[in-house]
């Protein structure tokens, strides 16, 4: 019990016995012992001290008589609660000398203001799918469906698990024409770790890096931390704008197209050929991060970059969070076949996999066909969620306000009417208990429009309703 600061000293005139009642007296007296915390058996103290079963036993029964102490016959030896008043909570010692950090963790330290943090689970924070509606019942049935012998409980394959990693291919391959093997798909604990490793393989310090503006800033912090330079890419209706990059030596682009973050434009097919022409001509690398191609509502969804790459320069950046659960932190990223082996040995030198178990659940979860019918389940729902919400908001804020809605993932963009401020009006809102970000927030170098990310799916019509109710409020419009 040395993490208690207890420690015995045999050249000490002081007796065994006397030691171990001073050292537990004392850890109790402090707080180090908490009230109602079960102490080691007497067994166990024995052999954690190296002294005679006598020596503890009568060290105990002292401190059971002084108050210190009482035992539950069959359960174990408790710290006394009445003693809670008592106890000093003692401090713990700080260094007394400066900690340098290291340049990577410099970096880390800048680029974690630019990550996006929007923790409060309220509407209408974007990037939420319908929690209530996960399917729990069937995910724990696959979970109760696992071996559990020695190959699920050891350590996780260095890319993840082999039929998790057989089940995506299935799936991207069928709905967004992406054509792979298991072997160059890499299980990440969330797209932001699927981001680390990309920039641990591909990019150095200094190396010029593209990103959308506005655009995710979670992705720009990696890159950051990473020790990039980054450039910044316009945003238009059409996505991003290929032209504002094409001159500039650039070793990597960072992209939604599907589902453009946060203005939810859909890279046009022309804008689609001419990125991948740009990385071809500069020997560079795109990062398609696809992170909710699932929800499409128009029937006709646009393909994705990595299907239409013949030169081999997309990494294609997939997740679970949007799909299921943030809580799962599973994602993944399929690389081009050159690339296999030095994402193999960095995946493996990070050891930065989820559980084996989350992943053998999720794969049989997808085999199942559960998946498909969730996916599809949550399509019409968040489709009837995404036209009242729309509504609901014009109803409030007034025909003035542009809806920008390109049907598709899980958030829109509401354009203001003239004279409101988006971020005075997100800020007030949030006071009310509604996340509406404003464009503003997610620019650095091309200011966007006058408007909010509404996230529409994870919250019911009525709960809708009624934050609309309150971001028109903030706005200044009367019920």
């Amino acid at each position: 019990m040395k993490d208690r600061g207890i420690a015995l000293d045999r050249s000490s005139q002081v007796t065994l016995q006397r030691q171990l009642e001073d050292g537990l007296r004392s850890a109790i007296l402090t707080g180090r012992l908490r009230a109602g915390e079960r102490i080691l058996s007497s067994r166990e103290l024995q052999t954690h001290f190296g002294v005679s079963r006598n020596t503890v036993v009568n060290a105990l029964a002292q401190l059971h008589a002084e108050g210190f102490l009482h035992t539950v016959r069959g359960v174990g030896t408790f710290v006394a609660r009445a003693l809670h008043e008592r106890a000093r909570p003692s401090q713990p010692r700080e260094p007394e000398f400066a900690v340098v950090p290291s340049p990577a963790a410099a970096r880390d330290a800048a680029a974690r203001a630019a990550a996006e943090n929007l923790r409060a689970n309220l509407p209408f924070r974007p990037g939420i799918p319908a929690l209530d509606r996960f399917p729990s019942a069937h995910f724990r049935r696959a979970l109760a469906s696992r071996a559990w012998n020695a190959d699920a409980l050891d350590y996780p394959e260095a890319a993840g698990d082999a039929q998790l990693r057989e089940a995506i291919c299935s799936r991207i391959r069928q709905t967004r024409g992406v054509a792979c093997t298991p072997d160059r798909v890499f299980i990440t604990g969330g797209a932001q770790a699927a981001f680390a490793l990309i920039a641990r393989v591909l990019v150095r310090p200094r190396d010029r890096v593209v990103v959308e503006d506005p655009g995710y800033p979670n992705a720009r912090a990696v890159l950051e931390a990473a020790g990039a330079r980054l450039g910044f890419a316009r945003v238009d209706g059409e996505g991003i704008d290929v032209s504002t990059i094409a001159a500039r030596d650039v070793r990597l682009a960072m992209t939604t197209p599907s589902h453009q973050y946060p203005t939810g434009a859909v890279l046009s097919l022309p804008r689609r050929f001419a990125l991948l022409e740009w990385a071809l001509r500069r020997n560079a690398w795109i990062v398609e991060d696809d992170y909710d191609s699932e929800f499409n509502y128009t029937g006709n969804p646009q393909p994705a970059l990595y299907s239409l790459d013949d030169a081999a320069r997309v990494l294609y950046v997939g997740t679970f969070s949007k799909v299921l659960s943030p809580a799962l932190r599973i994602a993944y990223v399929v690389v081009p076949r050159v690339l296999r082996e030095p994402f193999a040995a960095a995946h493996t030198v990070t050891g930065a996999q989820p559980s084996t178990l989350l992943q053998q659940t999720l794969a049989g979860f997808m085999a199942s066909g559960r998946f498909g019918r969730h996916v599809a389940a949550m399509r019409r729902l968040y489709d009837e969620r995404r036209r009242h919400t729309a509504a609901e908001l014009v109803h409030r804020l007034g025909d003035a306000t542009a809806i920008r809605d390109t049907r598709t993932g899980l958030h829109f963009v509401a354009i203001l009417p003239p004279g409101l401020d988006a971020a005075a009006v997100s800020r007030r809102a949030e006071r009310h208990g509604v996340i509406a970000p404003p464009l503003s927030s997610f620019h650095r170098e091309h200011p966007p429009d006058n408007g909010l990310v509404i996230g529409y799916a994870g919250w019911s019509m009525p709960a809708a309703s009624a934050a609309a109710v309150k971001l028109a409020e903030a706005a200044g419009f009367p019920r």
